[in-house]
C-alpha cells in the first residue's frame, strides 16, 4: 500500500508544475500589458526631462525584472515536469537542452544565474531611481556579496557534476 502511494506520489508534482506554469503565463501577460501601456504613454508624451527619462528607464527595467521572474517559473515548471512526470528521455525537451539542464545540479545553476540577472536588474533600478546614495552603496555591496557566493556555488556545482559524469 505505502509502496503504491510512493510510486504514484510523483503525480503530486503536477501541482507544482501547474502553478509554476500558470504563474509564468500570468507574469508574461502582466509584463506585456505594462510594456504596451508604456509604449502608449511614450507615444503620447516622449520623456523630455532627465527625471521623466529616468522614470521611463526604471519602468523598462521593472518590465525586464518581471520577465526574468516569469522565466524562472517557466524553467521550474518545465524541469519539474521533465524530471518527475514525463516518461520520455531528457533529450526530447528542446527547452531544457538549450539551457543545458540535465539534472537538478544544472537546474540549480541555471536558476541561480537567472537570480543573479534579477539582482543586477534590481540594482540598476535602484541606481537609476535614487542615484548615488549611501543606500545604493549598501545595496551594491550586498548584491556583490551574493554574486560572489553564487559564482562560487555554481563553480563548485559544475566541477562536482563534471566529476560525476566522467
Amino acid at each position: 500500500m505505502i509502496n503504491f502511494l510512493f510510486q504514484n506520489s510523483r503525480f503530486l508534482v503536477y501541482v507544482i508544475v501547474f502553478t509554476s506554469f500558470l504563474s509564468s503565463v500570468i507574469l508574461y501577460i502582466v509584463s506585456l500589458n505594462i510594456l504596451f501601456h508604456l509604449c502608449l504613454s511614450f507615444v503620447m508624451a516622449v520623456p523630455d526631462t532627465d527625471k521623466s527619462g529616468k522614470q521611463f528607464a526604471v519602468t523598462l527595467l521593472q518590465v525586464l525584472d518581471i520577465g526574468l521572474i516569469a522565466l524562472v517559473f517557466q524553467i521550474t515548471s518545465i524541469a519539474m515536469y521533465q524530471f518527475f512526470i514525463c516518461k520520455k528521455e531528457m533529450a526530447d525537451s528542446r527547452f531544457l537542452k538549450v539551457l543545458r539542464i540535465y539534472d537538478f545540479h544544472d537546474l540549480k545553476s541555471t536558476l541561480m544565474q537567472v537570480a543573479v540577472l534579477i539582482l543586477t536588474v534590481m540594482f540598476l533600478e535602484q541606481a537609476a531611481e535614487y542615484g548615488a546614495t549611501l543606500e545604493t552603496l549598501y545595496f551594491a555591496l550586498s548584491v556583490s556579496c551574493v554574486l560572489v557566493a553564487v559564482v562560487f556555488v555554481i563553480k563548485n556545482l559544475k566541477s562536482s557534476s563534471h566529476d560525476k559524469r566522467d
